[in-house]
């Protein structure tokens, strides 16, 4: 049994009780593990992996991938939540993590600044007057783009606006 923290990118539906979980971890990068009847009324791990929360989680490898265990929550930042524009902004974050890691590469600069990034969210609002939201998004995503590319080990011209194109539109599929 392997036991560590993470961020929980992305949930996926897996039949009829089960959730398959994106979760980027402190100590072994992006799994993707299974939570079994988390759907039904009396799961012990429902309420403790919510999309865009950090949770302490232990998961098992069998045959079929991990398998989580036991989980959590750890903090569930409900000033992300409470604000459109930090929970938009976190789950762009958390979508280009999911699309740009890849599963089982550890990477602790990457947790460190996926942990801060969430960190700055939760305490610091973008602001009331439209303008100002805008300003401080468009600051907050060039900060986040240079931190993430760097990390990821881009850092020539051509790496970044190669890469930033596809980072700049997460949801849409296309070519590099």
């Amino acid at each position: 049994m392997y036991a560590t923290e993470g961020i929980v990118l992305k949930r996926f539906d897996a039949g009829e009780a089960d959730y398959l979980f994106s979760i980027y971890t402190k100590d072994f990068g992006k799994i993707r593990a299974r939570a079994q009847g988390i759907k039904k009324e009396t799961a012990k791990l429902k309420g403790h992996l919510e999309t865009l929360s950090r949770a302490h989680v232990s998961f098992v490898i069998g045959k079929s991938g991990e398998r989580l265990t036991h989980a959590m929550l750890a903090d569930f930042w409900p000033g992300i939540r409470g604000d459109f524009a930090r929970e938009a902004m976190a789950r762009y974050i958390a979508e280009l993590f999911d699309e740009q890691c890849l599963v089982g590469e550890r990477d602790y600069a990457l947790w460190r600044l996926l942990l801060e990034l969430f960190e700055e969210l939760e305490k610091k609002p973008f602001g009331e007057d439209l303008a100002d939201v805008r300003s401080a998004i468009s600051a907050f995503t060039a900060c986040f783009y240079i931190r993430f590319l760097d990390c990821l080990g881009y850092n020539g011209e051509k790496d970044i606006r190669v890469l930033q194109t596809r980072v700049e539109s997460p949801f849409r599929r296309s070519k590099l």
